[in-house]
Order: structure tokens, then C-alpha cells, then sequence
């Protein structure tokens, strides 16, 4: 199964490796070209289809605390219409995150990245640390885009670090949920799930043959 219940949500599970690859995972067959009868992408296919749901998957993910989660679900109540913005930014930053994975040579996908990205930094303030250093975060005055610009920087994060040559895609039907790869030997996003599937359809097909 490839997800779990937060919140009264049901979540996906986060099989990335990495906090970016778990965004790219909030939709579901990325291979497929499903669509309802209108043209539009088919919604079951959304893990995150309102801005709580982004609030409550942030948190999930460990992105955000879960005292930051229930400030953004109480403000955007207050502010529908902000919210909405926001999350038709963070479809619009998946879409591109993705393409870019999946192709680094995209270079409309390289500079909607990178334009959220940038905006993510120019929003932290550079803060104390314990160990007597200092670090950057995202204020408080970061509003309702503080789940897209906590994904931002998690996007930053992989594609500056040598990690982001290991990113694979599951090959499993109707899937293509992205993946860390590192030492080379993983296949599928879960074994349990896309795997099985796939071996119980080899055997079909075997036993189909003889």
C-alpha cells in the first residue's frame, strides 16, 4: 500500500529518500496519461488537492512542526483565496521539479525551479545556531508559502549535492515515483508494491505462454 493515514488524510508513504522526491510523490502516475472526460488531469490521482492537505503533508514529511502545520490550516481558513494561489504555486513547481529530474537539460523547468528557489532564500533570515554558529530559516512572517518554500530548499538542497545523479524513476505501471539510488541496486519504489505487482504480471504472462 502506498500510503497512510495523517491527520484524516490519507498520505503518501515517503519512499523518496529525500524530502524533494517525497513532493514530487504527492501525484500519483506520473508514466500515465489518465484524464477525465473534460481534459483535465484526474484528481484521484492528487495527493494534496487543497492547501490543508499541503499544510498536513509538510508536516508529515517533517518539514514543518506540527505547531506550524495548525497555524497555516487556522490561517488559511482566514484567506481562501491566498491559499489557492499558493497551492496552484506548488503544482506548478512540482510539475517543474520533476520534468527537471527526469531531464536535467530542461531549461524552462531549470528556471521555475530555480525562481522559487531563489525566492525561498531571499525569505530565510540567518539565525543563531546551538553550537554557537548560525543558520538559515524561514521566518514566521513566511505566510501561507511556507510549505513551497520549505520544498524549495529541499530542492536546493539535492540538486547542489552529488545525489541528485543517483535520482531514479519506479518503472512500475502507472507509477513513477521518484527514488534516491545511490549504491545502484534499487528498482522500484517499494518492493512490496510496484515490485510484487510486476512479478506477480511476469508470471501471469509466463503462465499465459505455456
Amino acid at each position: 500500500m502506498h500510503w497512510i493515514e495523517v491527520d484524516g488524510y490519507p498520505m503518501p508513504k515517503l519512499w523518496g529518500g529525500h524530502h524533494a522526491l517525497d513532493f514530487c510523490n504527492t501525484w500519483s502516475g506520473w508514466d500515465a496519461v489518465v484524464r477525465t472526460p473534460s481534459g483535465e488531469p484526474d484528481p484521484k490521482r492528487e495527493w494534496i488537492p487543497t492547501y490543508d492537505r499541503l499544510a498536513v503533508w509538510a508536516g508529515h514529511a517533517g518539514l514543518l512542526s506540527t505547531k506550524t502545520v495548525g497555524r497555516l490550516r487556522d490561517a488559511a481558513k482566514g484567506d481562501p483565496r491566498s491559499a489557492a494561489s499558493v497551492l496552484r504555486a506548488a503544482y506548478r513547481f512540482r510539475n517543474a521539479l520533476y520534468r527537471l529530474l527526469r531531464d536535467p537539460a530542461d531549461g524552462a523547468a531549470f528556471d521555475e525551479v530555480a525562481r522559487v528557489a531563489q525566492a525561498a532564500v531571499r525569505a530565510t533570515e540567518l539565525v543563531p545556531d546551538v553550537e554557537g554558529g548560525a543558520r538559515r530559516q524561514l521566518p514566521e512572517s513566511t505566510g501561507l508559502s511556507w510549505p513551497l518554500y520549505a520544498v524549495a530548499r529541499a530542492a536546493e538542497d539535492l540538486l547542489t549535492d552529488a545525489s541528485h545523479r543517483s535520482v531514479r524513476a519506479c518503472p512500475g505501471t502507472d507509477c513513477g515515483w521518484l527514488f534516491l539510488d545511490v549504491r545502484g541496486r534499487r528498482r522500484w519504489c517499494d518492493m512490496a508494491s510496484c515490485g510484487n505487482r510486476a512479478k506477480v504480471r511476469a508470471h501471469a504472462a509466463r503462465q499465459a505462454g505455456e
